[in-house]
């Protein structure tokens, strides 16, 4: 992965993230080009990690802290994966196959701007108000999801309806992921 391979990326994601799908046309639609995009994780990472530090709730009674760190991390690379690969069948089904690379790709390098979002609106939430704050925090997911879905609709060329279900299958992912997480983290 070369650096010109990020810079794509991020300007893909620029393009993407305000509502211009000729962004797509950034990027390296090819089977090679999913797998590369996955470098989009450890760019994220630190902006990942200083969104787990800033709004990191307070220690679960019990839970060694170590522990919870490394489910974590465990459980951010799980979530990098687990939707590309559900999406393969999800893909077929749709018959949207020869498109499941691009998006990959794609949601590779929003998943970037979903970090970077979610990580402002928590620095801009701390200074505020709580209610302010709050009221952030719902904006930043809305334009979040609104994201996720402008890029599955774009990325895979189906129906705004049938990318509210990407978006759906994605967010029960998370959850799930989630939940596993702090269930790793808690095991004695």
């Amino acid at each position: 992965m070369s650096t010109r391979d990020v810079a794509a990326g991020i300007a893909s994601v620029s393009l993407l993230a305000r509502g211009r799908a000729i962004g797509l046309e950034l990027l390296d639609g090819s089977p090679y080009g999913a797998w590369r995009s996955f470098v989009a994780m450890f760019v994220a990472a630190p902006f990942f990690l200083a969104l787990k530090l800033l709004s990191a709730p307070p220690m679960v009674a019990g839970a060694d802290p170590v522990r919870l760190w490394l489910a974590e991390a465990i459980g951010y690379v799980v979530g990098w994966f687990a939707l590309p690969l559900v999406m393969v069948a999800v893909a077929r089904m749709l018959d949207r196959l020869d498109r499941w690379p691009l998006f990959v790709c794609a949601w590779n390098w929003t998943n970037l701007a979903q970090v970077m979002v979610f990580l402002a609106a928590a620095l801009l939430a701390a200074a505020l108000p709580r209610g302010l704050g709050q009221l952030v925090t719902l904006v930043a997911l809305g334009y979040v999801l609104w994201l996720q879905w402008f890029v599955a609709r774009e990325s895979l060329d189906i129906p705004g309806p049938r990318a509210i279900a990407v978006v759906g299958v994605d967010l029960v992912l998370g959850l799930f992921i989630s939940g596993l997480t702090l269930s790793v983290a808690l095991v004695r």
